[in-house]
């Protein structure tokens, strides 16, 4: 049961480290764009009338927050899966930035109709970060942290 659970524990982190990757890439290219003047592209994908003005720093600092999140992430993926050296607090640490970030983005981004004239881009992301969650109650349950998880190299 034990092994198991670690090794669902190392498929969720593995999951994890991959999905910050990519979310560090799809910010640099949105953010590249946009400084550029090119219209938002995903994630970042315009409700029918366009971002109003004052949205464009707010996502820009979400972005902000959600690269110091993800460079947590990754390196917290890293050291628990190539490294075997799980460190649960730089994790819950990359996760709750992760999962507040998602839960902003969500409110700031949902009214403004987005959602609705892109529902594809922005369901699939809910639908990438679902497992985020559940790794973060895993994490949250653990009793003996120092325990929780092993890599067998």
């Amino acid at each position: 049961m034990q092994k198991n659970k670690q090794k669902n524990l190392k498929i969720l982190i593995t999951y994890y480290g991959l999905l910050q990757s990519l979310h560090l890439i799809a910010l640099i290219r949105a953010g590249i764009l946009m400084l550029s003047g090119t219209p938002s592209p995903f994630p970042l994908l315009p409700p029918p009338d366009g971002w109003e003005v004052q949205t464009l720093p707010f996502l820009f600092g979400l972005g902000g927050t959600d690269v110091v999140g993800i460079i947590l992430g990754i390196l917290f993926a890293y050291w628990a899966v190539v490294k075997g050296n799980y460190q649960r607090l730089t994790g819950l640490v990359s996760l709750t930035i992760f999962i507040t970030g998602a839960i902003v983005f969500g409110a700031g981004t949902f009214p403004s109709r987005a959602w609705a004239a892109h529902p594809i881009a922005y369901w699939s992301m809910v639908v990438l970060f679902i497992p985020a969650p559940i790794l973060y109650i895993l994490m949250l349950k653990q009793k003996d942290i120092t325990k929780a998880y092993t890599t067998q190299k």
